[in-house]
């Protein structure tokens, strides 16, 4: 797990490479989109939250998120033909993810894969196909596949936005430099240790985030849970002041994410949480800042807005690592996690 963690920076930068060219991107997909829908399950459903926040902010398409076996089991289903279906999985091979892209292909309906496998059927099966090169990810909890699909998402979402005029300027401000911005972060996490060590000492905590902080709680307490066994839960800030805040009841602690482009609102839900309740509080966050919270897990400041949520991303699969470490678990074979795949078609 830890080698394929240190391994990302340079399969970024082959992707980063391989699709934007003089700060233009490259890659195939419809001309004209209307509306996304996004299907995925497990770490996939975790990136689709961030194509969401992607599709909507950088290219100003309408997105939704489903879970693929909820989308197979549902009764009625508002297929349209307006629609771009992105269906995401790093075998390409989840039964439930294959059945649901089945469903949209017998209806006719323009489909976009996202995997780390070229002989699989999602792969196979979908109008407009991307491999993300991260190579065998042999530890069972996706690290390496999630960052690069997080890119893949993102670079699908500016190619979008270019192809509809809008400006990418900022959005590929400073992008050749992701590599080092990746190198520089796993190098520069003021206090991983010490909330390892804070953490590993709970049985449950909360996590909880606004926008695509919210993607990244999901996916923190997902890795936490895989690989530690501890019984973390993840919120969206908002969400988490209509009741949630329950939970701190019988937790003794809380992480949350402020970065330099949070809106005042998320600082607001903090300083309330703060004020309420008297467990641990743990802020991860690109700058110093008086939070009044009892760790700051700083990391370091992207050059480019997505070379920042990678290291955010890198900063909470380190935290889980250093937490499992601590106690003594196997984070490349955690007990009762094994994915449901179906042969290749």
């Amino acid at each position: 797990m830890e080698t394929e963690i240190n391994s990302q920076g340079i399969i970024i930068e082959n992707l980063i490479n391989k699709y934007i060219v003089n700060y233009c991107v490259l890659i195939d997909i419809p001309l004209s989109i209307e509306r996304i829908v996004i299907i995925a399950s497990g770490s996939s459903y975790n990136a689709a939250i961030f194509g969401k926040y992607f599709f909507e902010n950088i290219s100003n398409i309408p997105t939704s998120v489903e879970y693929a076996s909820e989308f197979i089991n549902s009764s009625f289903v508002n297929y349209d033909s307006k629609a771009l279906y992105i269906f995401i999985s790093q075998s390409g091979l989840s039964v439930d993810t294959v059945k649901a892209m089945q469903l949209i292909k017998e209806r006719g309906l323009k489909t976009l894969s996202i995997t780390n496998n070229l002989t699989s059927t999602i792969h196979n099966l979908a109008d407009y196909k991307f491999y993300i090169e991260a190579g065998l990810e042999q530890a069972i909890a996706a690290t390496k596949t999630y960052s690069a699909t997080v890119v893949m998402l993102w670079l699908i979402a500016v190619k979008a936005a270019q192809n509809k005029h809008l400006d990418i300027g900022e959005e590929t401000k400073d992008i050749y430099l992701i590599k080092k911005n990746i190198e520089m972060s796993l190098k520069n996490l003021d206090n991983l240790d010490l909330t390892a060590k804070a953490l590993s000492k709970l049985n449950g905590f909360a996590i909880f985030g606004l926008g695509y902080h919210y993607a990244l709680a999901l996916e923190a307490a997902l890795k936490i849970r895989e690989t530690s066994y501890l019984n973390t839960s993840a919120f969206p800030s908002g969400d988490f002041i209509h009741g949630h805040f329950a939970q701190l009841n019988s937790t003794k602690a809380f992480l949350t994410f402020i970065t330099s482009d949070s809106k005042e609102y998320e600082k607001d839900i903090l300083k309330k949480v703060l004020k309420t309740y008297k467990c641990k509080s743990i802020v991860i966050s690109d700058i110093y800042e008086d939070y009044d919270c009892d760790i700051l897990l700083k990391f370091q400041k992207g050059q480019s807005k997505i070379a920042t949520i990678i290291n955010m991303i890198i900063v909470i699969q380190m935290l889980t690592l250093k937490i499992a470490k601590r106690l003594k678990r196997n984070v490349d074979k955690p007990k009762g996690l094994v994915k449901i795949v179906e042969e290749a078609k």
